[in-house]
């Protein structure tokens, strides 16, 4: 991995980037006194940002250079030097911004940073906005600022024994970084290519130089939108505690990271008829609405616990690969069982989930078991459809039209594009003969498209059509909404990643 700015060291490019909300904000830097540091009290550093916004140039770019595989392709086209073969892979991401996510006419840019764009009834047209604040509020206010601290909270130790339970005499001491627990939606943006093939040195060569194109490969521009917050998130350095007489890691650094992330989601690729480029390194804008949308996101993920579970790093060999793992639940009651949050007598945990997940939006009621499960068990949930609770949506209990773009999953296509078919209008259809016949109405019954071949649908025959209306399996629209979905108690035992160089030596 390595960054590019535009001539900018790396250390001058943080120097910025902590600089930059102040800058940008017009605030004066004084110099504290030794005095004045003498009289911190170690409850935090806050910080409190307005008129926030940071910009990177979009040639300014991250880069993951990849090598010439095993078995690597040397031809191109139909041959058999270019056939069942790999070719060399490099991802490069650009621009990455955090702006205002405004909706107002020509309030932002796209990638070039030269044409005026209208960010469209969801704001995600736009790769860049405005400041964030001013009238929508602080990215960070005075009295609930990014806040990093050091301090001793309570918690359980690989073993089971607690940990920091007297607070006039702690065991150990973390540090913390907080996000605030409300915020303003704000976009994050960044744009990106996906290189096949290439062949320059770079270390040497400029990215125009043995591109993947030019030697048979291929290049995807991507761009990724998200308007949202991540409200509430908290991110954790702290020593691990597992001990026993075979330690995986020991007594080691640790990290611990809940993510929090609220709003809506964009992934296109296609490129504007004006703007678009395919020239590696050169900014693109792409087209307003098409792509992957998800709407209306809420999830939380726990990675690790204090000081159970930890997320470490840890080299693999000695060819530069690495790993990111989530440490395993320790094998004793006493840190299984809080991690679990079972409800006393419930050995399964199934009367624990179906109560977790039934008062999902209720609050514990100081309930520890209950509030142990909404720390350790995450959720991810698109869209706003949830049954039975009108409190919390307008459109509870109402399932979204076929081509609904406000909420949930969507797929869309460009503007002025020709409509594709969906296959997502199709009425529920029940075999009364079984589960072991078939159900598909192409297969046994010959239904096609519009109910030709004379096969029987209705409430006397061998199929039943439970909705009735339009039996054409196909759709044609520009934009598909494939539903809601929710995810919930997610939990997550031990997870693995490991690096993989090319050529198998992982």
């Amino acid at each position: 991995m390595r960054i590019t700015t535009g001539g900018r060291t790396v250390a001058a490019l943080l120097w910025a980037l902590c600089l930059s909300p102040l800058l940008q904000a017009n605030q004066g830097l004084t110099p504290l006194a030794d005095d004045e540091m003498s009289a911190v009290s170690g409850a935090g550093l806050a910080v409190a940002l307005e008129d926030f916004r940071f910009m990177m140039a979009p040639t300014s770019y991250a880069e993951q250079v990849g090598i010439a595989p095993t078995g690597a392709c040397s031809g191109s086209g139909g041959v058999a030097s270019n056939t069942n073969c790999w070719r060399r892979g490099d991802l490069r991401w650009y621009g990455v911004s955090i702006s205002g996510a405004e909706n107002l006419a020509n309030s932002g840019m796209h990638w070039d940073d030269a044409t005026a764009c209208n960010p469209g009834s969801s704001a995600m047209s736009c790769p860049r906005g405005g400041v964030i604040g001013g009238a929508g509020g602080w990215f960070s206010p005075f009295d609930n600022p990014y806040l990093m601290r050091a301090w001793s909270p309570e918690g359980l130790a690989y073993d089971g024994s607690a940990i920091n339970a007297d607070s006039s005499n702690p065991d150990k001491t973390i540090y913390e970084f907080l996000a605030p627990t409300e915020q303003p939606d704000y976009l994050f943006a960044f744009w990106g290519e996906i290189e096949a093939g290439a062949t320059r040195n770079p270390a040497s060569q400029a990215l125009t130089a043995g591109t993947g194109v030019a030697n048979g490969g291929g290049l995807l521009k991507s761009q990724t939108l998200i308007r949202g917050n991540a409200a509430g998130s908290v991110f954790r350095l702290f020593k691990f505690a597992e001990t026993g007489a075979s330690p995986v890691y020991g007594e080691t650094f640790a990290m611990y990271y809940h993510s929090r992330l609220q709003g809506d989601f964009r992934f296109s690729v296609a490129q504007a008829a004006a703007g678009g480029t395919d020239t590696i390194g050169e900014a693109p804008v792409f087209e307003g609405v098409e792509g992957l949308h998800f709407r209306n996101v809420d999830a939380f993920l726990p990675f690790g616990q204090l000081y159970y579970q930890a997320l470490v790093l840890d080299a693999v060999g000695t060819t530069g690969n690495f790993s990111l793992s989530l440490t395993k639940i320790p094998e004793t009651p006493a840190v299984y069982n809080p991690f679990y949050s079972l409800d006393a007598g419930d050995v399964r945990g199934f009367q624990t989930a179906l109560t977790a997940v039934r008062d999902w939006n209720a609050g514990c009621g100081g309930d520890q078991t209950c509030e142990t499960w909404r720390t350790t068990h995450g959720y991810v949930r698109y869209g706003d459809w949830y049954p039975g609770n009108a409190a919390y949506s307008a459109s509870s209990g109402t399932r979204n039209a076929i081509n609904d773009t406000t909420d949930g999953i969507i797929f869309r296509a460009c503007q002025g594009c020709e409509n594709f078919n969906a296959f997502a209008r199709r009425p529920l259809v029940i075999d009364k003969r079984g589960e072991t016949f078939s159900r598909q109405r192409t297969q046994t019954y010959d239904c096609n498209t519009g109910n030709v071949g004379g096969c029987v649908v209705d409430g006397s025959g061998p199929i039943f059509n439970a909705s009735g209306g339009d039996l054409t399996r196909t759709y044609p629209t520009s934009a598909v909404n494939l539903g809601d979905a929710r995810m919930e108690g997610l939990l997550i035992h031990q997870l693995d990643i490991v690096s993989c160089q090319g050529g198998g030596g992982c």
